[in-house]
Formats: C-alpha cells, structure tokens, sequence
C-alpha cells in the first residue's frame, strides 16, 4: 500500500469537456491551489469509505494523514505509511513487519498521499458542476485515462475556507472511493524526523527491503 491505488468508475463520456476551458472551475482551483501552498504543513483527520453496489462491497473506517511537502505519514487500516519523499516504510501493525520501497515517479495509477490535497494541478481536464450551501463541486477528468484506474475524481470545496472536503475517485471497476475530510489543521509543526520510520522504537519489527 505505498500509494492509496483504491480507485474508482464513473462516466467520463458524459460530459462535453475540453482541456482547461472551465472558466469558472479554473478559478476555483487556481485559489485552492494558493491556499493550500501557502501551507507549510497540512494534518487532517478523515473518513474512508469503500463502495461497489454491484460487489456488496461498503466499507468505512478512519484515517489520519500528516503532510509536509514530498513527506507523509498516513496512518490507515492499521498501517502506518510514512515518506520522506524518497523512501516508503508500510508498518503492518498487527504483523509487526515493515515493508521498505523506492518512491516511484513512474506509478501513474494512484495518487500518492502528499497529493490528496493538490492531486487537480496537473494531468486533469475539469468542469465546475455546481454550489450547494457554499460546498463547490468539480469534476477532473484525466487527460491520459489509459494510465488510471480511474475516470473521474468529484472535488467538493469549502467556498469560504477555500479546502477540499470531500473526494471521490470513481474507479473503472465500478468502486466509489471516497474521503471526507473530517478535521484540517494547517501549519502545525513538525519534526523531519516524524517522516522516517525509527526502528530503535519498533525493536521487534521485521524488516523486509523491496528496494532494488
């Protein structure tokens, strides 16, 4: 699990969309996108939930996520994924291992957690869909959707606070992915140390390096 692959369906043909012609859209997520950089560091709590009506599948727990810059630590189905923009530790809790990986630039499927909140920037056509109680929704589209296990990604964003709130990534398998962001705490500080896996702490934890 060293980038967050669950992704998700809906129709991408739906809409009439051309690159970068949402007007209204690109105002929105030009201001969201210099917000959330003028952050130095990000934490947020949120709630994960898995669903495929045609599978049975609905599934919902809790996460936690810290961020700052390329770094993150993401603490989900007790697992702890932590990266200091070059390395990946996954700590199994319950198995007390932990798994040892490359950050790949070339694993187009996924979004990598440090992105979750910037993911729009690049590599997405998009289209404002509409404002409900000041939550603005937009729809992103990936340009090169043979690459993704997806093929459309709904943002909901907080008008006034100017934040993300919800996603949901609609994967091509029939499963809604979907994240709501239930506590954002910017500019917290922590430590670069926070960011690597200390193994003087876990002394008994196996290691297991799949590092070429």
């Amino acid at each position: 699990m060293k980038k967050i692959t669950t992704l998700l369906f809906a129709g991408l043909l739906a809409f009439n969309i051309t690159a970068q012609e949402d007007v209204k859209a690109k105002e929105i997520l030009d201001k969201l996108s210099a917000k959330t950089k003028s952050y130095s560091t990000i934490k947020a709590d949120f709630q994960y939930s898995m669903v495929n009506k045609a599978d049975g599948l609905n599934e919902t727990q809790s996460g936690k996520i810290e961020i700052k810059g390329n770094s993150y630590l993401l603490t989900i189905q007790g697992q702890d994924i932590i990266s200091d923009g070059k390395t990946i530790w996954t700590h199994i809790k319950e198995s007390e291992e932990v798994q040892i990986n490359s950050v790949s630039e070339d694993d187009e499927e996924g979004i990598s957690p440090n992105k979750i909140f910037t993911m729009y920037e690049t590599g997405f056509k998009y289209k404002y869909v509409d404002e409900k109680n000041s939550i603005q929704t937009i729809n992103l589209y990936p340009k090169d959707p043979e690459s993704k296990a997806f093929h459309r990604i709904s943002l909901s964003v907080d008008k006034v606070k100017q934040q993300i709130t919800e996603v949901t990534i609609f994967g091509k398998d029939g499963t809604q992915t979907i994240y709501k962001i239930k506590s954002f705490t910017p500019n917290a500080t922590i430590a670069d140390t926070h960011f690597t896996f200390d193994k003087n702490k876990h002394p008994n934890v196996e290691i297991i390096d799949l590092r070429d």
